[in-house]
């Protein structure tokens, strides 16, 4: 046992002090720390010397319970170096081919074939504009891919059968889109664009810090007419459990003239409306995936809509967007409870465009009470209140 060796004093109270000392650090769980070192002590020292308590220095609690912080990790490569490093480059082949070590021969390219990408110098390998880009899931690809390689090859088909079935093409490092009359001869991605944006990243990284890129490699599929493509494209891309109904109206609508769904693209993607709250807005209620994949199809038994209904939902929506445009007020449009309760309003009204009316001029004069009520609206779990609910009775207030 470690002590300090001291002449004699009342061994009562040093016992009594070194008990305290202990539960009271075992109470308040905290951290000690002796403020001097110790000596061994033994059985036969003198009996005139005492043990005396090592007064201990407390940590607080919470300093001792406190976990570390974990340290963010680092990206690999940030934006804006990877911006620094395409920059110069005219399109995704020229940044690419800086890295290639055998140029494409111009063949045209064949199934059951893999092709690597850092052998194919000169080869035109264009996008799909519709599909899912963000430079925070490219940066997981490039961890993935650099880590495991990839496990299974990208998918390329001819450019001119993408374009021919509606879907805008365009260069995967610009975003400009891709010209029709530049399409012969040209490939496009349609599966693997997360990995190929990952590449590039792979290639700037490989500029920036040395060393070779990932190896990019991809397979060619052929298909005899746009409606076949689209089949697969749709089955690989929209028929997958990661892949939301939005995603899939997105690709409806990108080669569909439905206004329907151009106005839900519209305040999704420009009016950052959920993708829930832009349904009720547009259509007056949800869509199923058999819905939306009749209408990525333009499928005969695609679902029609009561024109009422969506006429009174689209005026309901820029009364309530105009309204509550302020910063802070924007999240009830946005979201989802008001355009719900005023679904379910249109939906039970005998004259859909009277009742439309009658809200729109309800939320254009509403009183500043009710306002606030609705925006500040937060639940409390403690008086069993949902932020919902709260919502939706200061807009039946707001009805009276």
């Amino acid at each position: 046992m470690n002590t300090l060796k001291v002449k004699t004093l009342d061994v009562q109270n040093v016992f009594a002090n070194q008990m305290t000392s202990k539960y009271s650090a075992k109470t308040s769980h905290a951290a000690v720390a002796p403020t001097v070192e110790a000596t061994e002590a033994t059985a036969t020292e003198d009996p005139t010397t005492e043990v005396l308590a090592v007064e201990p220095t407390e940590v607080p609690a919470s300093e001792a319970t406190q976990k570390p912080k974990k340290a963010k990790k680092q990206q690999a490569i940030t934006e804006n170096q990877f911006n620094a490093q395409t920059d110069s480059f005219k399109s995704a082949a020229d940044f690419v081919g800086a890295a290639c070590t055998a140029d494409y021969d111009g063949k045209s390219l064949e199934e059951d074939k893999v092709y690597h990408i850092q052998k194919m110098k000169g080869l035109r390998l264009y996008a799909i504009k519709a599909n899912r880009r963000t430079y925070r899931r490219a940066l997981k690809m490039l961890d993935a891919c650099t880590s495991n390689g990839m496990t299974t090859p990208a998918i390329v088909v001819d450019a001119k059968v993408v374009r021919d079935w509606g879907l805008r093409i365009v260069d995967p490092l610009t975003l400009e889109e891709v010209n029709d009359n530049d399409l012969d001869g040209a490939y496009c991605l349609m599966e693997g664009h997360g990995r190929f944006h990952a590449y590039l990243l792979s290639v700037a990284l490989a500029k920036t810090k040395g060393g070779e890129p990932f190896d990019f490699h991809f397979v060619y599929k052929h298909y005899d007419t746009p409606e076949a493509f689209g089949n697969a494209y749709v089955s690989t891309n929209a028929d997958m459990t990661r892949t939301t109904h939005k995603d899939r109206l997105g690709i409806a609508g990108e080669r569909s003239n439905n206004p329907l769904v151009k106005a839900f693209i519209k305040k999704n993607q420009e009016d950052h409306v959920l993708a829930k709250a832009a349904y009720f807005w547009t259509y007056g209620r949800e869509l199923s995936k058999t819905e939306v994949t009749a209408i990525t199809y333009d499928a005969q038994d695609a679902p029609t809509f009561d024109e009422d209904i969506t006429v009174a939902m689209e005026g309901i929506y820029e009364a309530f967007k105009a309204k509550f445009a302020e910063p802070g007020a924007a999240k009830i449009y946005r979201g989802t409870f008001a355009a719900k309760w005023c679904a379910q309003r249109i939906k039970d009204a005998d004259n859909k465009l009277e009742e439309a009316d009658k809200i729109c001029k309800r939320v254009t004069e509403i009183d500043i009470s009710v306002y606030t009520a609705i925006v500040t609206a937060s639940s409390n779990s403690k008086k069993h209140l949902r932020r919902e609910d709260l919502i939706v009775a200061a807009l039946e207030k707001m009805m009276e």
